[in-house]
């Protein structure tokens, strides 16, 4: 009797184990999932302006273009400026067509409560963008 107790204790915990790595390996592919939207969200809602330019320079990302808005002493034109770049998120990354063969894939960073990204290529600081409206300027 004490052979069978065993192998069956044996195998619900063999069993168990599979059970829950295997549940493991689905909610890290979900929060991945989870974080791609995330980052898509909140470039998408909101206006971003481009450091050292914060006064001249403004992009929005609507529905996969980014638009770019130039502006005097932080008042913006209306319209933005005639073409746009596609871009795309995936994982941590957001690749931006610049057309004509230009493709470009960064490493994005966000930061100060989602107030501050930062463009990375190749590990080297690329762009910062600051949130228009925000408190960006308490974590510089």
């Amino acid at each position: 009797m004490k052979p069978n107790f065993k192998r069956t204790f044996l195998n619900l915990i063999l069993i168990a184990s599979i059970v829950f790595t295997s549940c493991s390996s689905t909610k890290e592919n979900l929060d991945l999932e989870l974080a791609t939207a995330s980052k898509i969200e909140v470039l998408e809602n909101g206006e971003w302006l481009l450091k050292d330019f914060e006064d001249r320079v403004m992009y929005a990302f609507v529905n996969g273009e980014r638009l770019t808005y130039y502006g005097v002493d932080n008042v913006f034109q209306d319209q933005a400026i005639p073409g746009t770049e596609a871009y795309t998120i995936s994982g941590d990354g957001i690749t931006l067509d610049f057309n004509f063969g230009n493709i470009v894939t960064y490493q994005v960073k966000f930061s100060c409560d989602n107030t501050i990204v930062e463009f990375y290529k190749d590990g080297a600081l690329n762009t910062t963008l600051y949130k228009r409206n925000s408190n960006y300027k308490n974590c510089l």
